[in-house]
């Protein structure tokens, strides 16, 4: 089991980027976007999708990797190809993690002032005591619980409260079952977990540059961390 996590900066598309990378998804998934009106969301998805792309370039795949990108409603996306993948974005990071057997699932978060006592109906009595006034701790656990509930379930945020985090700093536990959620290195002003059904084999996070992800099919120019 391999999985691969990209990591890049936010930033703003040029209209002609926008377009460019617009053509590249399938037409359903290009109307969807195109409609809407928030140009950071535009964007973040579109790079992210981006992500994506370079991703599956470094597996292997090649020619219009996004062909077959699916966004159902109320269910994860999916594309027709052995690999799993998850998507997460916030102020200042975009992430794309991959799999090659497995789920996965991942989530980060801007570093804020929440604490956990503001969602006592996400997280247990074990967990708010847990991360006390932390922010730092209740983004720790959200974004654990996130990760989790995107990689085992399709209803993503109403189960997060079924998301159980006491098991250990990276165990959490999900109907029954056990999830290992590693630390992504996302820098000092944001916090990030993955969710996996498996220790992989391998493991490894590659921080992309703005200018290799504006290349057409480009896989170098990334620095890898393992």
């Amino acid at each position: 089991m391999t999985v691969s996590v990209l990591i890049t900066p936010e930033f703003e598309l040029s209209p002609r980027l926008e377009a460019n990378w617009l053509a590249s998804l399938p037409p359903a998934r290009r109307t969807q976007i195109s409609a809407w009106p928030d140009v950071q969301a535009r964007h973040r998805s579109l790079v992210g999708s981006r992500l994506l792309a370079h991703g599956l370039y470094r597996l292997g795949f090649s020619g219009q990797v996004l062909g077959t990108l699916r966004y159902p409603p109320h269910s994860r996306p999916t594309l027709a190809l052995p690999v799993d993948f998850s998507l997460s974005h916030c102020e200042g990071r975009i992430v794309c993690a991959l799999s090659t057997q497995g789920a996965v699932g991942i989530d980060v978060e801007a570093l804020g002032g929440l604490i956990a006592g503001d969602f006592q109906l996400y997280l247990s009595a074990a967990e708010r005591a847990w991360a006390g006034r932390s922010s730092r701790r209740f983004y720790s656990v959200w974004t654990r619980k996130e990760a989790v509930a995107k990689a085992a379930s399709q209803r993503g945020l109403r189960d997060v409260a079924g998301v159980d985090t006491t098991h250990g700093e990276q165990i959490a536990a999900f109907e029954g079952h056990l999830w290992h959620t590693p630390t992504v290195p996302v820098g000092r002003r944001h916090v990030a977990h993955l969710a996996l059904a498996k220790v992989p084999r391998e493991l490894s996070f590659h921080r992309m540059a703005r200018s290799v992800l504006e290349r057409d099919t480009a896989v170098t120019g990334a620095d890898t961390v393992r």
